[in-house]
């Protein structure tokens, strides 16, 4: 299976309690990002959220979707949250915030190790590959834009 290593960088005008409030809240997030389609809970996990599971579908900026189980497998709050991934990809992820308290600025950093799953993108990865990080890049920096404008609007920060 073809391995993809991905890395996004957010900066979000808001207190990190803020961004980390809703980027934990994932149920939520097909309201604010337009490439969730739906968040689904399999699993609670404890009162951390530590083995919580949720299977996630997404749209992407090409004519495919993906559906991704994500397992919590370490959660510091508003530090970070690292993920266990399978379905359509398999592999691990992890979130990790950082405040400039002084700028009232969140960095979010998001890193990415997969594999494809789907026959079809095995197939093609090789030729595939930028193809797949710009769609990617394009899906993340969405979430970005729009984290930013629900914070700006719903939260009134």
């Amino acid at each position: 299976m073809p391995e993809f290593s991905l890395n996004t960088n957010w900066l979000i005008p808001a207190p990190i309690e803020a961004v980390w409030s809703c980027l934990i809240d994932t149920e939520n997030w097909p309201f604010w990002w337009k490439y969730v389609i739906s968040v689904e809970e399999i699993e609670s996990g404890d009162a951390s959220g530590l083995n919580n599971i949720r299977r996630y579908c997404w749209r992407t900026c090409l004519p495919y979707t993906l559906t991704l189980n994500l397992c919590v497998t370490e959660i510091q709050p508003c530090r970070f949250v690292a993920v266990k991934v399978d379905g359509d990809l398999q592999g691990y992820g992890r979130c990790q915030l950082c405040s400039d308290s002084a700028n009232h600025y969140t960095q979010v950093k998001y890193k990415w190790h997969v594999q494809t799953c789907k026959p079809w993108m095995n197939r093609f990865a090789t030729l595939a590959a930028p193809v797949f990080a710009w769609n990617h890049d394009r899906v993340m920096k969405s979430g970005e834009e729009s984290l930013i404008r629900y914070l700006s609007t719903v939260k009134n920060l």
